[in-house]
């Protein structure tokens, strides 16, 4: 399980890359933005991995770990900014 934990980083951590060359990062993320999102689709990738062990077993874990870290990379950053407008307001 160490292997395939290690593989769902390296796949988040490619599609937080090419969620930084499709310019999804937002504009308030000025310092240190590309490498947040780069950590936030490991971080993604890795939870929607074990997630998918859990519920649906190691042989579509991986599959699951994409799909929720293209998901959380593409929402959660317009996620926290509906939080914190909402919050400021």
């Amino acid at each position: 399980m160490l292997l395939l934990s290690l593989f769902w980083v390296v796949l988040g951590l490619l599609v937080g890359a090419l969620a930084n060359a499709a310019k999804l990062r937002p504009a308030a993320w000025v310092r240190g933005g590309r490498l947040g999102m780069l950590g936030l689709g490991a971080l993604v990738a890795v939870l929607g991995g074990w997630l998918g062990t859990w519920v649906l077993g190691t042989l579509f874990a991986t599959a699951t770990a994409l799909w929720i870290a293209v998901l959380g990379v593409a929402l959660l950053p317009r996620l926290m900014k509906v939080v914190s407008w909402f919050q400021n307001r």
